[in-house]
C-alpha cells in the first residue's frame, strides 16, 4: 500500500485531490509556481437560443445588457491578465456560440497559453464553426444533452433539434487532432430523464465522446429550476435506488471507456467548492466581477427544500475598474481568505488524524468540518458548496 492509498480508503475524492498536492509537498519537498488565476470564468454571452426547462436564467437573461453578448471593450481590460491565467471558460448562463469574437478570443487566449474550453448547448456547432474553433486552439468542449432520444431530450431542451446536436458533436470528434479537444456531453440528472443514464454512455460511444458529467439540477431563481432536483437532505430509499442506478450506469462507461463524474444525491460540506474564490474569478457579460456564477446573480432561490434569497455579489465591474484591483479588494480578499481559513483547518485535522493513524472516516470527517469556520453567507445556502 503506498503512501496515498490510505488516504483512498478513508476520504472523499474532493479531499484526496486536495490533500495530494499537499501530501507530495511533505514527501518531495517541492511545488510548482503557477499562474495567479487557476482560473477565468468569463461569460461571453448570457443570451440563448433556446428555452431549457429547468433554466434558472430565463427571466433575467431577457433584461441584459448588450442583449448579452459581452463587448470587446470588457474583453480588453482582459488581455493584460491572459500570462496570467491557467484557464477561462468561456461560458456564463447563455450560449457561448453567440459571441461573434469567441473564435478570437479562444485563440488569443491559446497564444496566452491559457487553457480553454466551452460549455454549448450545440446547436450552432456546425462543421465550419467547429473547424475554426479547434483551428483556434480551444482545449475542451462540453455539449449539454440531456436525453439519449429524441423525444427525451427536445422536451427538455426547448427549440433545439437532437439530429443537429448529434451531428454538430460527431463534427468535432471527427476533425480533432487526436483527443484535443477534449469532449464531454453534460447530463442533468432529473425526473424526466433519470432512465436514460446508461442509454447517454451508449450515445457518447456511437458519437465518440471522451466523458458524461451527470449533473444534479441544483440553481433554482424563483419558480425557474424548482422542482427539477433529484437531491435530499438525507439517504431516502428513493435516494438510494437512485444512487444505485448511477452506480451502475458509471460502471457501464467505465467498460466502454467512457470516463464519467457525477455529484452527491445528499449535502456533504466541503471546505470549498470547485468554483474555490480562492484562485478563480467569474466575470458577467456586463463586466460585473463577481465570485462565482451563482452569486453574480441573486435572488430568490430554494435551498435544500428551504425558500431563501441569494444575496448578489458584486466586487466591481470591467473596464471601468481594474481586475488586479477588484482581485486585492476588501471584499473579494474577504472570500480569499474565508475559504483558505477553512480548508486549512479543515485539511490540518484530517491530517493529524492520517498522522496519528486514525481510520474511522466519520470521526474524522466531523472533526474537520466542525473545526471550520462559517462559510460567507451566499454560500451557505447554495448547493455547491455541499458537493449537489
Amino acid at each position: 500500500m503506498n503512501k496515498f492509498s490510505f488516504a483512498a480508503l478513508i476520504w472523499p475524492k474532493h479531499v484526496e485531490r486536495r490533500l495530494q498536492p499537499i501530501l507530495n509537498k511533505v514527501y518531495q519537498g517541492k511545488s510548482l509556481k503557477k499562474r495567479r488565476w487557476q482560473l477565468l470564468q468569463i461569460e461571453s454571452s448570457f443570451a440563448c437560443n433556446l428555452k431549457c426547462v429547468m433554466c434558472p436564467w430565463k427571466q433575467v437573461s431577457i433584461q441584459g445588457e448588450n442583449r448579452g453578448i459581452m463587448s470587446e471593450t470588457i474583453w480588453e481590460s482582459l488581455r493584460t491578465y491572459l500570462p496570467e491565467t491557467e484557464s477561462i471558460d468561456f461560458t456564463g448562463g447563455g450560449e457561448p456560440l453567440l459571441q461573434p469574437e469567441l473564435v478570437n478570443w479562444v485563440k488569443e487566449a491559446h497564444a496566452a497559453g491559457c487553457e480553454t474550453g466551452i460549455l454549448t448547448n450545440g446547436l450552432l456547432l456546425n462543421k465550419n464553426k467547429a473547424e475554426q474553433i479547434i483551428s483556434a486552439g480551444l482545449n475542451w468542449i462540453c455539449v449539454s444533452m440531456d436525453g439519449a432520444t429524441k423525444e427525451v431530450y427536445e422536451q427538455i431542451r426547448i427549440g433545439s433539434s437532437f439530429e443537429r446536436v448529434c451531428e454538430n458533436l460527431g463534427n468535432i470528434t471527427r476533425l480533432r487532432v487526436g483527443r484535443v479537444p477534449k469532449t464531454m456531453i453534460n447530463f442533468v440528472l432529473m425526473p424526466m430523464n433519470f432512465h436514460q443514464v446508461e442509454d447517454i454512455i451508449s450515445l457518447a460511444v456511437r458519437l465518440g465522446v471522451d466523458q458524461v458529467n451527470y449533473k444534479q439540477c441544483d440553481v433554482i431563481r424563483g419558480e425557474d429550476g424548482k422542482g427539477y432536483g433529484l437531491f435530499n437532505t438525507k439517504e431516502t430509499p428513493e435516494v438510494l435506488r437512485l444512487k444505485k442506478e448511477l452506480s451502475k450506469a458509471r460502471r457501464f462507461a467505465k467498460k466502454l471507456n467512457v470516463h464519467t463524474t457525477t455529484f452527491s444525491f445528499t449535502p456533504e460540506e466541503q471546505p470549498v467548492c470547485d468554483q474555490d474564490p480562492r484562485k478563480s474569478i467569474f466575470i458577467r457579460h456586463d463586466g460585473k466581477v463577481a465570485p462565482c456564477i451563482n452569486l453574480a446573480i441573486g435572488g430568490p432561490t430554494t435551498f435544500l427544500g428551504r425558500e431563501t434569497t441569494m444575496p448578489t455579489v458584486h466586487y466591481g465591474c470591467l473596464p471601468d475598474d481594474d481586475l488586479m484591483d477588484l482581485w486585492e479588494s476588501d471584499k473579494c480578499t474577504f472570500y480569499r481568505e474565508r475559504f483558505q481559513s477553512r480548508v486549512k483547518a479543515h485539511d490540518k485535522k484530517i491530517l493529524e488524524s492520517f498522522a496519528s493513524g486514525s481510520s474511522n472516516r466519520s470521526k474524522i470527517m466531523d472533526a474537520a468540518k466542525n473545526a471550520m469556520s462559517e462559510a460567507p453567507e451566499g454560500c451557505r445556502i447554495c448547493h455547491y458548496l455541499y458537493n449537489i
